[in-house]
């Protein structure tokens, strides 16, 4: 079995013999999530969930009995040599329930996964990560919206997390990488699953950038079933859940309802109330959700759990900077608010101004944050800024 060379990467978290029994129970079929968790919660580890008794098992997981002896029966050995053979080939990492590095906002979630294989690299500040999804067949008012909302979240420095679909997850993993941002695409296949070239090439480029993560086996085709299951995992990796475009049956919809049984924020871009493409998230704000207009809006809510990372960003000792990216930050700020004392100005037209000048669409993004954060500059309705105080 060979693999594409563009999902090759070096882990630095490999395959060892520790994550065997961690593989055995993942490749048994019939154990669900909800089952093996139960089981870890009771029993602690996978060696103690393999060495109980059929009858301890049937108990605590509330399975049947042909489940219970499958449990312990285990994969034959061809299916547990082919995963081995996978995650060697592809150099994908495991992280396994009990691994400290396993994601933080999984770890507290309803049901997570046993194991988590990822190609790329997970990192600390991914909890500040925000889910952006929605239609596979977007308009370009979608697209539009989906990379102006995802610009200024990741010039914040808040990860962006997707599922790699058509449509909107696509433009939301583009916009995050072309802000120089960090994105996480969950997929609904295996790591080692056969992809088109253009799909390739999007998993290249988020690697580079970011993780690709799945929660089933390495070779497991992108199965119906597997979608809820996917957009779950995915809800929860987030503080929040922005729905971009979709209609009323959508994944996408599916990935907002998880949100909101993780107890996440759940927000949607408004949209036209006579295209399909609207219809799922007019509804969801009639539901109930945020109203989001533009990342702002997203930044601004959620302001209280985002707080550590600008603290962080705020922390880092001006001697760890390069000269030249301190007097950029400091000549951004100084720039907008000389502009913003002649008159209240659009977000696109402050940035039109400015990339004269060299200043990108995330370093505005973040520069204006950071003087709302301060108190200096207020954004006003219409994605207008103006002089501060914000409150």
């Amino acid at each position: 079995m060979t693999f594409p060379e563009s999902v090759l990467h070096v882990s630095d978290v490999p395959y060892e013999s520790r994550h065997e029994p961690w593989l055995r129970l993942l490749l048994v079929l019939e154990l669900k999530k909800v089952h093996w968790y139960r089981l870890h919660r009771a029993l602690g580890s996978p060696e103690a969930i393999l060495g109980a008794s059929a009858e301890h098992i049937r108990r605590i997981a509330e399975v049947s009995d042909d489940t219970a002896r499958a449990v312990l029966r285990g994969p034959d050995t061809d299916a547990l040599e082919r995963e081995k053979q996978a995650i060697a080939q592809t150099g994908a990492a495991l992280f396994t329930f009990d691994d400290e590095r396993y994601p933080e906002n999984l770890r507290g979630c309803s049901t997570p996964p046993m194991v988590l294989f990822v190609l790329g690299d997970l990192r600390p500040d991914d909890r500040f990560a925000v889910v952006v999804v929605g239609s596979r067949t977007m308009t370009q008012y979608g697209k539009l919206a989906c990379q102006r909302l995802v610009g200024e979240l990741a010039g914040a420095g808040v990860t962006i997390v997707s599922g790699m679909a058509h449509g909107i997850d696509s433009v939301a993993h583009d916009t995050a990488l072309r802000h120089g941002g960090r994105t996480l695409a969950v997929l609904a296949q295996g790591l080692a699953a056969h992809e088109s070239a253009l799909r390739l090439e999007m998993r290249r480029r988020i690697v580079e950038q970011g993780a690709l993560l799945s929660e089933f086996p390495m070779t497991a085709r992108a199965e119906r079933y597997h979608f809820p299951i996917r957009n779950h995992t995915m809800a929860a990796l987030g503080l929040a859940t922005v729905v971009v475009e979709a209609q009323e049956k959508s994944g996408a919809l599916i990935t907002a309802d998880k949100a909101v049984e993780e107890n996440r924020q759940v927000f949607a871009v408004p949209g036209d109330v006579t295209r399909t493409t609207s219809s799922g998230t007019n509804a969801l704000i009639r539901a109930g959700a945020v109203l989001a207009r533009h990342g702002h809006d997203v930044l601004d809510d959620l302001r209280s759990q985002l707080g550590a990372l600008l603290r962080e960003r705020d922390a880092v000792s001006p001697l760890d900077r390069t000269a030249a990216a301190d007097c950029a930050v400091s000549a951004t700020a100084g720039a907008i608010l000389e502009r913003v004392r002649r008159e209240p100005v659009h977000f696109d037209l402050l940035h039109e101004e400015l990339s004269g000048s060299g200043v990108s669409f995330g370093a505005l993004s973040e520069a204006l944050l950071d003087l709302e954060m301060k108190g200096l500059v207020r954004h006003l309705p219409g994605n207008l800024y103006t002089i501060g105080p914000s409150r």
